[in-house]
């Protein structure tokens, strides 16, 4: 199980490892403080390690990079497949409502919802 990655500026192919943030702090001397108050930066960047076809393991920003094949497949088509699945699943569930004080999936035949204990009454249509 791989997933291939294209990196925006080098152009280059590699597997992604995985992802993760990196931290950063930087000081500088204040305006009116100098180095009395300094001034802190600090963050967290989004970051992924890949590595290329000699195993070399680089850190790239997660928006320079693309992905292009999950296990050997596009991810469009594995979002459309997963898609069609969603569909059947949505038509089978056709006899499901959500309960009305906390959005919890109820069956039409519950007497109450066994989230929050809403008793539910379902009136002829």
């Amino acid at each position: 199980m791989a997933i291939v990655v294209l990196h925006a500026k080098d152009k280059k192919k590699y597997v992604l490892i995985g992802t993760g943030f990196g931290a950063h702090k930087s000081t500088r001397p204040s305006v009116l403080g100098g180095s009395l108050f300094p001034h802190e930066d600090m963050g967290e960047i989004p970051v992924a390690a890949v590595t290329d076809s000699k195993g070399k393991i680089h850190w790239f920003l997660t928006e320079d990079l693309q992905v292009i094949k999950i296990d050997g497949e596009n991810p469009g088509d594995i979002l459309k497949a997963e898609s069609e699945v969603s569909k059947e699943i949505n038509n089978e569930k056709s006899e499901a409502e959500l309960c009305p004080a906390c959005n919890f999936e109820i069956s039409v035949n519950d007497k109450e919802c066994p989230s929050c204990g809403l008793t539910v009454i379902y009136e002829d249509e």
